[in-house]
């Protein structure tokens, strides 16, 4: 079929990851699921000849690996790789555990490190591939008891955007997905909660913890038009670093710009008095 690619996303089970299968199936692509428990995935699913579950531990780097290369075996290739899999981490930074940042970062940073080491040998032997990481509004702007979500988040920026220029010259795209709110269960499913909570920061990451729970289900996007917008991604012939998804998250980042802007220009003189 013209047009088909090979694609593995993480963290697929729901949310925006399940809605991309779907769109993905219905276009005719090859779609490698994974997540912790395939049986998540409902029947009509697996009765697709395109479709494939993988049951993946994204925290064990010989399970990565392998199951990376049962991929390839198949249809020797790897088109797309989207780093879906993540969730959200609530409270604000003195409540977090150092068991529970660990949590989140292993799964948010170091599982999607992971899975572009091991696909890298692939898509460099193929001189063409393209990465998605699924970022998040929250990885260009913070907010109190957001803190630990946007360390995962930022650092998914950074290395994203070294990655876009190593692999520039070999014919690899890289984009960063700032994905905005949307309606799917990442609030009901994917979010955690610090287990301490402390008063002093009631008007700060309380506030984001009651808000969090009374938007979820009201969120003003649709994950079906993201994935739309993903599929239309992956077939632009110069796409781009980072991609806004939503109106919030367009925005933010706009906020984001007038802030940074506005900081820089206030400082200035002293900015430039550091020099020799």
């Amino acid at each position: 079929m013209k047009n088909q690619k090979v694609w593995l996303i993480t963290g697929s089970s729901q949310g925006l990851g399940l809605a991309t299968i779907r769109y993905l199936l219905n276009k005719g692509q090859i779609v490698f699921a994974t997540t912790r428990d395939s049986t998540r995935f409902s029947r009509d699913l697996f009765e697709h000849p395109h479709f494939h579950a993988i049951a993946l531990d994204l925290t064990k780097e010989e399970e990565v690996k392998m199951a990376i290369g049962d991929v390839y075996k198949k249809y020797q290739r790897i088109d797309v790789l989207v780093n879906n899999a993540g969730y959200g981490f609530v409270g604000a930074v003195e409540e977090a555990s150092v068991q529970e940042i660990h949590q989140v970062v292993d799964i948010n940073v170091h599982a999607t490190i992971r899975m572009i080491r091991h696909v890298l040998p692939y898509m460099r032997g193929q001189r063409n591939g393209h990465i998605i990481n699924i970022s998040s509004m929250a990885g260009l702007i913070s907010s109190a008891g957001w803190g630990i979500y946007n360390l995962t988040k930022y650092a998914v920026e950074g290395f994203s955007e070294a990655l876009y220029h190593e692999l520039i010259p070999l014919g690899i795209h890289v984009t960063i997905l700032e994905p905005g709110a949307f309606r799917t269960r990442f609030l009901a499913g994917s979010l955690t909660t610090a287990a301490t909570i402390i008063s002093d920061y009631d008007t700060t990451a309380g506030n984001r913890r009651r808000m969090l729970a009374g938007n979820n289900g009201h969120q003003p996007n649709d994950p079906e038009k993201a994935a739309a917008a993903i599929f239309q991604l992956i077939h632009m012939e110069n796409p781009p670093l980072r991609l806004l998804l939503g109106q919030d998250a367009y925005d933010r980042a706009f906020e984001k710009i007038r802030l940074l802007q506005q900081d820089f220009q206030r400082m200035k003189n002293i900015t430039l008095s550091t020099g020799f």
